[in-house]
């Protein structure tokens, strides 16, 4: 059972320990409409009579204060005695009189000197006591401290008819205690006790500030809400299975809001039926609005409403921003709202939209009211497409579709709901992407124009994509390519160039593909939106087959050259050209468009195209070797996909996992790693499409760091047959070669590492990128072994000194240092493993910064810093050095201060100087930063 004084343990102590005073005590309690007040005074009244006080009691109502004038007495003060006998009845009566001695006669003769039963006076709602009680009440509390009377007074919201009397009683209430708005604490544990916050992945605060904003802390409506949920209170008893927290609370707040309803209705009738009508109105039209439009809406004089307003707030049932007003607490307007008929409302919302028009407002303002409006009414079709626009425009698509959808009630030609349903798709695709595939659906069925036909068949290829339908894309598109061909040929070709696209995710399709992928040229695209898209598919047959990377670059930096997502382009096309890029040795441009992609989409809100552009900056900051930068990304997309419905398992985000992954596999977390993959459901068999290719690289990476040679080994080979099957032969995407031959080389199996080694690098070089020659000469070098893998290394090396991508550089020196190391070259080896050990530092690339340490280790170094080079090589005493000489100290100085000898002053800023690769003192400061 949720208690009555659910949050009011504080409050409930304090009275208890004025209650204990021998003297009496008077006590002002104030609080809101359902603070708890009459819980509080209904408890202390049961704990009073328990300890053999004469309890006496009243609560007020608007209308005792308009009883006529007469004598104090304590039915007159609508006390009611709740304990105590006829002589403590008498001494009440004798108090309230302000009589200054008892009568002569009777049971009160003496009784000044005479030993009295304790009292207790409770007054609920006082601001509705009459003038006659009040002076009764204020005779009372002046006996506190004379008698042993204790007077505790609730005061609530609401006018007095007679402000003076009640102020004269509240002069005299010494101790007040007033009832604030509920937090967390006072429910935690309550809710912990009914719910069971782990069941659906959320947390107790995640139901707390929703349950708190809609209640406003108001005790009434979160003891009712919580005592709907709660099971036991229901006829539940024992032990129990406590349900998932958003079907207890869902399933608890209707039926509440018929009874907060009934609560606030009466609550309303007390305070006067402008008042309620007022309210009908607010909760009626649901957010905060102006005097006029609420008075033009219920038909009603703007003076009355004003009036009626002012009594709602005073009864803390109406906040005020700036000059609009609004039913408060949420959960009561909620309430009040579901007892207003659906024709009052549509009347209400009618009036308020005719007003506003009138006015010129803005469609954001009028909008909302035509949504609950009967429909037809003037200008409304325009007046909500321009408010969707908006509501997409700052970032809301859930609010544009339901403005959309009441587009939907208009009458419209089939090209206008063909454009909404697109529209609406199109939204969806922004909060939640399985429910935009029927509203595609829809649009494409009823599009009248080749330009909306196209539009939405690429939005709905874009959806059915990243759930990993591809084989319904494949059909609808097919279906309406066809039916473009005769009417709009560039509208045709630009849908052509997705499903080309999706068909090289798969082995049949991508069959049927190639043959029209290797006849498109730039030429064949007559318009502009056309040849950005051709140059982006363009780009990526090229990286696939591993033929022109300049070409590729060039065909990419024309298709990207409105960027990643441009606005009103629904293709498929663009992110490939920028994963194009990378494997063309640009992981630097293709960080750069990534990045301006996730600042674009996130201004505009577009979530699909967002958690796109997340995954795919990841990946270009992996392939920079920034990999705690791609952790970051990668779990950042995930959270995104999982926001608008896409599943971890599906295709989208399975690029992003596989991009987390391999960034825990660089930093030697492969635990990690494994266990993601585990939770994703690819540690099986993998789906044979395209987007599962990364995820079996990376896996191969993950058992062979495991020293699981065969599994890795299968991993790499079956990588190869899927490109291979595709004719996707490049290595520029994936290098499995090189990785199958160490594996092979580890097994012992020399002859097959060394064909696939030198298959890889004769793949490289035709395909002529830096990086993927280096690691094919890398994979060739660790397979021939000796001088001439220590030749094919340095070539590496040299390919990749100045190129983006860090790992493969560190990776390179790193067996460059180890080879040297075993054939006897220490300086060279030392230069290689020192190197080795700075970059992968910089990555984050612990396993290979360990193996370059060993390597080092083997030739008797000792290395005392994580990196040779940057503020973290020095060490203690060159720091201290060097500090010193930034500040401005001489040598001798610095070795005087010190209690060095000066050549050793000399020795330790030459190494400074090296490692912060500086030329002076004067550049000291600004390197030490």
């Amino acid at each position: 059972m949720v208690p009555t004084l659910l949050g009011r343990a504080r409050e409930r102590d304090t009275l208890y320990e004025l209650l204990e005073r021998p003297g009496g005590a008077s006590v002002l309690l104030r609080g809101g409409f359902g603070s708890g007040k009459s819980g509080l005074l209904a408890d202390l009244g049961e704990r009073a009579r328990a300890a053999g006080f004469a309890v006496f009691s009243a609560c007020y109502e608007p209308a005792a204060s308009h009883r006529p004038q007469a004598a104090p007495s304590p039915a007159v003060c609508s006390l009611v005695p709740e304990g105590g006998g006829e002589r403590a009845v008498a001494f009440v009566r004798w108090l309230a009189s302000g009589d200054a001695a008892p009568p002569a006669d009777g049971m009160l003769s003496g009784a000044r000197s005479a030993p009295m039963q304790r009292v207790l006076v409770l007054a609920d709602d006082l601001q509705w006591a009459d003038a006659v009680s009040l002076r009764g009440l204020r005779s009372i509390a002046r006996a506190v401290g004379a008698h042993p009377v204790t007077v505790v007074c609730a005061l609530g919201p609401g006018e007095s008819v007679d402000e003076s009397a009640l102020g004269a009683v509240l002069r005299l209430l010494d101790h007040h205690v007033r009832l604030s708005p509920l937090d967390e604490s006072a429910v935690a544990d309550r809710l912990g006790e009914i719910l069971d916050a782990s069941e659906d992945g959320q947390t107790l605060a995640e139901v707390l500030h929703p349950l708190l904003a809609a209640a406003a802390g108001n005790q009434y409506l979160i003891r009712t809400l919580l005592g709907a949920a709660d099971p036991q209170q229901h006829g539940g008893n024992g032990r129990r299975e406590c349900p998932p927290l958003h079907t207890t609370l869902t399933g608890a707040f209707k039926p509440l809001l018929a009874d907060v309803g009934v609560a606030a209705r009466a609550a309303l009738r007390r305070i006067g039926a402008d008042a309620e009508r007022v309210a009908a109105v607010l909760a009626s039209l649901g957010s905060a609005q102006l005097p006029e439009v609420i008075a033009h809406a219920g038909a009603m004089d703007r003076h009355t409403v004003e009036d009626a307003l002012h009594a709602l707030a005073q009864a803390e049932l109406v906040q005020h921003a700036e000059v609009r007003a609004q039913l408060h607490p949420p959960l009561l307007a909620a309430g009040l709202a579901l007892g207003i008929s659906p024709t009052c409302r549509k009347r209400h919302h009618a009036r308020a939209a005719e007003l506003l028009l009138g006015w010129g407002a803005p469609a954001e303002q009028v909008a909302p009211h035509l949504v609950h409006g009967p429909a037809g009414m003037e200008q409304a079709t325009a007046i909500l497409r321009r408010a969707a626009q908006a509501a997409l425009d700052r970032g809301a698509p859930d609010e544009a579709v339901i403005y959309l959808r009441r587009t939907l009630s208009e009458d419209l030609d089939t090209q206008e709901r063909s454009e909404v349903l697109t529209l609406i798709g199109a939204a969806r695709l922004d909060s939640d992407v399985p429910a935009a595939v029927p509203e595609l659906r829809s649009s494409l069925r009823l599009g009248a124009t080749p330009q909306a036909l196209a539009r939405s068949a690429r939005s709905l290829t874009g959806a059915l994509f990243a759930m990993d339908r591809y084989g319904e894309a494949l059909t609808m598109l097919e279906g309406t390519i066809r039916r473009l061909r005769t009417e709009d040929a560039a509208a045709a070709l630009r849908l052509e160039l997705d499903y080309l696209l999706v068909s090289l995710g798969e082995a049949a399709s991508a069959v049927r593909a190639w043959p029209r992928l290797m006849e498109l040229r730039l030429r064949d695209a007559d318009d502009d939106a056309g040849r950005r898209a051709l140059a982006a598919l363009l780009s990526f047959r090229g990286a696939a087959l591993g033929q022109g990377a300049e070409d590729v670059i060039e065909l990419a930096r024309v298709g990207l050259s409105r960027g990643m997502a441009p606005v009103g382009d629904e293709s498929i096309v663009y992110p490939c050209a920028v994963l194009a890029l990378g494997a063309a040795g640009r992981p630097d441009l293709t960080f750069e468009y990534a990045d301006a992609a996730v600042a674009e989409t996130r201004a505009r809100a577009s979530a699909l195209s967002y958690a796109q552009a997340l995954s795919t900056r990841a990946n270009a900051q992996c392939r920079r070797g920034a990999f705690a930068d791609a952790r970051t990304d990668a779990q950042h997309a995930l959270a995104a996909f999982r926001d608008i419905g896409v599943d971890h398992r599906e295709s989208h985000s399975v690029f992003a996992v596989a991009t987390l992954a391999e960034a825990f596999v660089r930093q030697g977390q492969t635990q990690k790693a494994e266990a993601l993959f585990g939770e994703c459901d690819l540690s099986g068999p993998l789906g044979f499409h395209t987007i599962y290719d990364y995820p079996l690289l990376v896996r191969g990476w993950v058992h062979a760091a495991d020293n699981r040679l065969e599994r890795a080994l299968a991993d790499f080979l079956h990588l190869g047959e899927r490109l291979n099957a595709r004719g996707m032969p490049g290595p520029g995407f994936y290098p499995w070669r090189s990785e199958a031959a160490l594996v092979h080389l580890l097994l012992g199996d020399r002859q097959s590492a060394l064909t696939l080694a030198d298959e890889e690098l004769r793949l490289a070089r035709t395909w002529g990128v830096a990086e993927m020659t280096a690691v094919a000469l890398r994979g060739r070098a660790l397979v021939v072994g000796h001088e001439e893998g220590l030749e094919l290394l340095d070539e590496a090396a040299r390919l990749l000194g100045g190129d983006a991508a860090r790992f493969r550089y560190a990776q390179i020196q790193a067996d460059r240092g180890t080879l040297a190391v075993r054939y006897g070259r220490p300086e060279d080896a030392r230069a290689a493993l020192q190197e080795a050990v700075s970059v992968a530092h910089e990555c984050g690339a612990q396993p290979i910064a360990q193996q370059a340490r060993a390597g080092l280790r083997e030739l008797g170094d000792r290395p005392r810093t994580p990196t040779f080079r940057g503020r973290e090589a020095l060490t203690p005493a060159q720091r201290q050095v060097a500090e010193l000489a930034a500040q401005g100290m001489t040598n001798t100085e610095i070795a005087s201060h010190l209690f060095v000898g000066l050549r050793t002053v000399e020795m330790h800023l030459s190494k400074v100087y090296a490692k912060l690769a500086v030329r002076g003192r004067h550049a000291l400061e600004q390197a030490l930063r």
